[in-house]
């Protein structure tokens, strides 16, 4: 005599396993991620809990992105596109200041909430995710080595910022 064995619980597993890396759409999303410098680090499945706090939005050309003065409540990082900043301040006047697909934009903002250097504003159709500093904050909490892993490369991308400036170089993209 044969007795059935109920598959369900293992195909259940099996289904609940396969949701882990989400949609085939999703894995796309997360690897486009993991393609960017500042999450070039994360493993798969720490790009997708990275990729649950990031707010994506799309500016058309000539949309204002930020405005110097306004205070900084995160980053962002141009997915698409191209984005124009336009400093007042005389340190920065003869900078080339565009930043393409990879690149990140206020990065000064996730250590403290403070009023923008420049404007911003989209030189062409311009994909971008942000994340706010609350938000990372709670993954630093949550996650310190998410975090830690996104701060080395946020560091590592300010301090060859810095050196640019410091050496007098025309193409400085920071805020």
């Amino acid at each position: 005599m044969v007795i059935p064995v109920p598959m369900m619980g293992k195909l259940s597993r099996f289904r609940k396993a396969l949701n882990l890396f989400g949609t085939p759409a999703n894995r796309e999303r997360v690897e486009m991620l993991r393609k960017l410098d500042v999450f070039r680090d994360l493993t798969f499945q720490e790009t997708l809990e990275v990729d649950g706090l990031l707010h994506e939005r799309t500016y058309e050309e000539g949309e204002t992105i930020f405005e110097e003065g306004d205070i900084g409540h995160g980053i962002f990082v141009v997915l698409s596109g191209k984005v124009r900043v336009d400093p007042s301040h005389e340190l920065l006047k003869d900078a080339v200041l565009e930043f393409g697909p990879g690149e990140v934009l206020g990065e000064l903002t996730l250590f403290e909430e403070a009023p923008r250097f420049a404007t911003a504003v989209a030189a062409e159709r311009t994909v971008m995710v942000g994340l706010f500093r609350s938000e990372f904050s709670a993954l630093l909490t949550k996650n310190t080595r998410i975090g830690v892993k996104i701060l080395v490369r946020l560091s590592t991308t300010m301090s060859g910022r810095l050196r640019r400036l410091l050496l007098g170089e025309r193409h400085l993209p920071s805020l």
